[in-house]
């Protein structure tokens, strides 16, 4: 019984020595992306117009909710594009990237709708950015069961 352990603590120990590189550089990037994101300001999207890098946007709601479909609009009157993309990540939990479009209405105004899938916690920080040729808005949106 005893030579098994050793057998299986042998075969542990070369398996971790054969991954360890990739072990040690995937450690180091993944602190390095969380305190990048965390070092970013983002605009925490409401019903109240937030602006950001001279765009303004606002949401039809303060507080999204889950496969409820809500509309947004951004004012971002420097930006020639015929459509903006939107991305958001969930932030306590990895539920995927979520990409939206939103279609140019005329005079720099975007508009279109969000729908955030359903997930397992009561409520939910969803961060990203709205994405264009011009650059890029961080955002934040709070979704709530």
């Amino acid at each position: 019984m005893n030579n098994i352990f050793k057998g299986l603590a042998f075969i542990l120990a070369l398996g971790l020595g054969y991954f360890a590189k990739d072990i040690y550089q995937a450690i180091p990037i993944s602190l390095t992306s969380e305190k990048q994101k965390s070092n970013i300001e983002y605009c925490q999207l409401s019903t109240s117009i937030c602006t950001i890098n001279n765009a303004s946007i606002v949401l039809e709601q303060d507080v999204i909710s889950p496969m409820q479909p809500t509309s947004i609009e951004v004012i971002w009157p420097e930006n020639n594009d015929d459509q903006l993309w939107i991305e958001l990540e969930g932030k306590e939990m990895s539920m995927g990237v979520a990409k939206f479009v939103l279609s140019k209405q005329g005079n720099g105004t975007f508009s279109g709708s969000l729908l955030l899938p359903v997930c397992h916690s009561d409520s939910m920080t969803w961060i990203g950015s709205i994405q264009s040729s011009n650059g890029t808005l961080p955002i934040s949106v709070r979704m709530q069961r």
